[in-house]
């Protein structure tokens, strides 16, 4: 997954010198990975540094922030789902979902499904389920008052139905209840009309490269 491997620069002026001195990491050499960097306008030795690494396909990563109020706390209105919390123990059925959405194979998503990671005290995952049958997922990280909501995946069988809508909201209700006030989410070009539904707003896009 080069999305979540790789050098990420979250400075709004990237430093072109350090970014290179870490893409140059042996670390790196065994996995997919790619250079993330705020802005589109990158830098012309940034451009040719992940060239010279291979990097070539150029791609936007928005980022957005929500303010969270009270009416975060309401239910979604998808029909017929119910959303709650999954812990370690359900480790396994987690992954197949999430793999199944993203569409990819289940033990590239192992990292996520550890006890480790899905009982911590900072970190939530949920289960999206309509008669039992599983249809999303959702994860949530609480820091101070900030929460991050990441892996949002429906698989295609179940997709347009509005479930993973409600694995969201169900980030946001706990976090909220929790003392959260801000959530923020990288989205997909194709998924930020439905997070600015949700009261999302486009802060800034991000340039990603990759292989």
């Amino acid at each position: 997954m080069p999305l979540l491997n790789g050098v990420i620069s979250t400075a709004r002026a990237t430093d072109a010198d350090e970014l290179a001195a870490f893409a140059a990491s042996l670390k790196l050499a065994p996995v997919a990975w790619s250079v993330q960097v705020r802005g589109e306008q990158v830098e012309d030795r940034i451009v040719a540094m992940a060239g010279d690494h291979g990097l070539q396909q150029r791609m936007v990563l928005p980022f957005m922030l929500k303010e969270l109020d009270a009416g975060d706390l309401r239910r979604s209105e998808a029909d017929g789902v119910e959303v709650r919390r999954v812990l370690g123990d359900e480790g396994d059925l987690y992954r197949t979902v999430m793999a199944a959405g993203y569409e990819g194979p289940e033990e590239i998503f192992s990292v996520f499904t550890a006890p480790a990671v899905m009982d911590h005290v900072s970190m939530r995952a949920y289960l999206a389920e309509v008669e039992g049958v599983p249809v999303a997922t959702s994860f949530g990280v609480l820091v101070d008052d900030l929460v991050g909501v990441f892996n949002i995946a429906v698989p295609p069988q179940h997709r347009r139905r509005g479930y993973g809508r409600a694995a969201t909201a169900a980030v946001l209700r706990d976090a909220y209840e929790l003392g959260a006030r801000t959530a923020f989410l990288h989205a997909s070009p194709l998924g930020v009309p439905l997070y600015e539904a949700m009261g999302f707003r486009l802060t800034e896009n991000w340039t990603l490269f990759t292989a």
